[in-house]
């Protein structure tokens, strides 16, 4: 009995948290970058056109808080999305129209300590 509940258990934290890049997909461009930042890991790699970089949370959310500045949020949807086999990392794909072109945007994330974070953003022009 107590082996089904510990699975149980361990079923739901995974299922909740590995909507990660979900919700920053969600909240990209709806809401201020710092308001989700507790969704990116300590370091991600952030590719905005083609500029790569291992960065910071904070210095993350400073570059995506600038790429966003103007820009508004026409239409957003996810257009592919996927996990992994054993469940510890997932990815979405959204196109993003905005005032200034329209966005490819890639959010991969994985379990780190059992809470699933994103590890990398891209953001390229389509």
């Amino acid at each position: 009995m107590k082996q089904i509940i510990t699975s149980i258990l361990i079923f739901i934290s995974l299922s909740l948290s590995a909507q990660s890049e979900v919700k920053f997909l969600n909240a990209f461009g709806e809401v201020p970058i710092n308001s989700v930042s507790d969704l990116l890991a300590n370091s991600i790699t952030l590719c905005i056109n083609d500029n790569v970089s291992e960065v910071t949370r904070s210095e993350a959310v400073q570059q995506l808080s600038s790429f966003m500045n103007g820009q508004n949020i026409i239409k957003k949807k996810i257009l592919h999305d996927g996990k992994s086999t054993d469940k510890d990392s997932s990815y979405k794909v959204a196109r993003v129209k905005t005032n200034n072109g329209t966005y490819r945007v890639f959010a991969y994330a994985e379990l780190v300590n059992g809470k699933s974070v994103v590890k990398e953003v891209r953001i390229d022009k389509m």
